[in-house]
């Protein structure tokens, strides 16, 4: 009998702290103080380097499926719950917009929000879904090639799509097509890096203080190009080989943390929640209407407390949509979700099953 696996809270709660950078990319950006920053004030360099600080938040995410995809059971199921979460905020949120606020959406608009995927309404979930139909595939790569054959194309996808796109960005090509990392193919490349590194491991060596030194040495690093180079577009991309190296670094940091009882049952409660706080407080309406330059007057605040407030406001964005995506697990908990999704899967696809037990009896 196989033992089961021992839960790593220490990923789990790298999706807590990958998210909450999320949200802090979006204070500074879509909430306007990014904009407000002006350059050579000493609010343009902390806004700058909590901007690229946060920056491998996407880079994390994608990782950390390869990280626990590599050796998870690939169920459908866990797509369509996925499916439906985001369906219900997508058309739940517009729903309710189209009832306070009539004059941004009509009832014609709401169709789009009901096929959250296909009207591209939240691009990494589109991605996402992209990535999740080659996961078979991936998997069957990564167990099966040698760790120095996975080597030598980790190093090759990493000075053509990571090195080599970065300088072409800087002239307006893309031509792998990678959207400067909003794309499912960027993905792809990083859930094949994170099944090898849960696989085979890396810089086992480097201590775990190192690792977070790297990290913070790459986000130097990084403002220094965005600083002293001008028009550079590569120090602020998901694809660029810094912000890939620190995410790399923060991923080995957790996947080695221990963590006390306390911190285990807070990461057991709100971990779960964490993709509900992406698909919430950028929801479209929610992007425009409520998120657009409504954190603005940060930049007009000492650089000290400009910096307290900016972590203050992303955590509240963090905690409140987090709460809110508590109450929908209960909820789809209530309604036996997943159970329903698990049992119309093994209907579906019992004939594959079958033919399993019939290749395992021949064998």
């Amino acid at each position: 009998m196989a033992l089961k696996q021992e839960r790593n809270y220490g990923i789990d709660l790298l999706r807590m702290v990958a998210m909450f950078m999320v949200t802090v990319l979006h204070v500074l950006g879509q909430g306007g103080v990014i904009a407000r920053a002006y350059a050579g004030t000493a609010q343009y360099t902390i806004t700058w380097f909590l901007e690229l600080a946060a920056f491998g938040a996407v880079n994390l995410y994608a990782l950390i499926s390869g990280y626990v995809g590599v050796n998870g059971r690939y169920r459908v199921s866990n797509l369509a719950v996925l499916w439906l979460q985001v369906f219900l905020y997508s058309f739940g949120i517009a729903v309710a917009f189209a009832i306070i606020r009539p004059d941004v959406i009509s009832g014609s608009g709401l169709l789009e929000y009901a096929f959250p995927v296909i009207t591209k309404k939240y691009w990494y979930f589109s991605g996402y879904v992209c990535l999740f139909l080659f996961i078979p595939l991936l998997n069957a790569g990564i167990n099966a090639l040698s760790k120095q054959a996975l080597r030598r194309i980790m190093a090759a996808m990493f000075l053509v799509f990571s090195v080599a796109a970065s300088i072409a960005r800087e002239e307006s090509y893309d031509t792998f097509i990678l959207v400067a990392g909003y794309s499912g193919l960027w993905l792809m490349i990083l859930y094949v890096l994170g099944g090898y590194i849960r696989k085979y491991g890396m810089w086992e060596k480097i201590p775990q203080p190192a690792l977070l030194a790297i990290y913070f040495g790459c986000t130097l690093l990084s403002y220094v190009c965005k600083r002293f180079i001008p028009g550079a577009k590569f120090p602020a991309s998901y694809i660029s080989p810094l912000i890939l190296l620190g995410s790399v670094a923060l991923l080995l940091f957790f996947s080695r943390l221990r963590c006390g009882n306390i911190t285990k049952k807070l990461v057991a409660l709100f971990a779960p929640a964490a993709f509900g706080v992406y698909i919430i407080h950028v929801h479209p309406l929610i992007w425009e209407h409520i998120m657009a330059d409504r954190f603005a007057f940060i930049a007009t605040m000492h650089p000290f407390v400009m910096r307290l407030v900016v972590l203050l406001c992303a955590f509240a964005i963090y905690l409140v949509c987090s709460l809110v995506d508590l109450v929908r697990i209960q909820l789809f908990k209530l309604l036996r979700i997943k159970q329903g999704c698990q049992a119309l899967e093994k209907k579906l696809f019992k004939e594959d099953e079958e033919e399993k037990q019939r290749v395992g009896n021949r064998k």
